[in-house]
This record gives C-alpha cells, structure tokens and sequence, in this order.
C-alpha cells in the first residue's frame, strides 16, 4: 500500500507536474504521519528508520524540509560526523536564514570543536554566552496537521 502511493507520488511528480499531490492523494496527513515516525525512530536511536520516514515526507510535500535537513544533521551529530552536521545545519539556514535551532546547532558544533570565534558569532544572537549556552543538541519534535 506504502509502496503504490510512493510510486503513484512519485510517477506524478515526473510525468504531471505533481497534479496527483494538488488533487490530495498525498495528503498532508500523510506527511506529517511519516514525519512523527521519523522523530520517533530518531528519538529511540534508530537513525536508518528516520531517514526512510523522512524521504517518504520529503517525497509527499517540501513543508518539512527544513525541519527533516535540521534533524539529520543532529543525527550526524550525535554519530560524530560534525562536517556533515554543519553542512546540514547550513542548508537549513539557506532555506529559512532565522531558523534559531539551527543557528544554535551549528554554534553547538563550531564549540565542540574548538572553534570559539566563529561559534561566537552563532550565540552572540541568540544566547546569553556560556551561562545559556545549550548542553545537548536541539532537535525538532513532532507535529500535528495543522502546522
């Protein structure tokens, strides 16, 4: 069932211009559905089950996009690949330059890894320095219909 609907998505997509989306077969609900799965599978560790929940989202709509970028990166994070993680924050930021989890993310990186000045310029903004400064990585949690 999963699968026709990611084909007929996707056949869509490539042959229609996304004409089935605008008609609601791929329904919103459906979305953030997979997007929840995909924070559920993140939360529990289970980091190859959230990227599959999350490619099926990113496959039915772009609203999360920002959100499922953010996300990985704090999967790279948490695995230690920090080039990746900061390249993943930064796409986000290419998409919405305010998203404030994603500057807090990246200053989270540049001062793990002893990057001090440029972190710097990720908290000057948004934090009271050392005293705020948050102790784990921010991540995006699930949503309802409506957002």
């Amino acid at each position: 069932m999963v699968l026709r609907k990611v084909l007929l998505v996707l056949l869509s997509t490539v042959c229609f211009g996304g004409a089935l989306y605008a008609d609601g077969i791929a329904s919103r609900e459906e979305a953030y559905k997979y997007f929840n799965e995909g924070v559920k599978a993140q939360k529990k560790g289970d980091f190859e089950q959230a990227n599959k929940q999350y490619a099926m989202v990113m496959m039915l709509t772009s609203k999360y996009n920002k959100y499922i970028l953010h996300n990985r990166g704090v999967m790279y994070a948490v695995r230690g690949d920090y080039a990746s993680a900061a390249a993943a924050f930064k796409d986000v930021l290419e998409l919405d330059p305010n998203y404030m989890p994603a500057k807090l993310n990246l200053g989270r990186i540049y001062d793990m890894q002893a990057d001090r000045c440029t972190s710097l310029e990720y908290w000057a903004n948004l934090l009271n320095m050392e005293r705020a400064k948050p102790k784990s990585f921010i991540m995006e949690e699930e949503k309802s219909p409506s957002e």
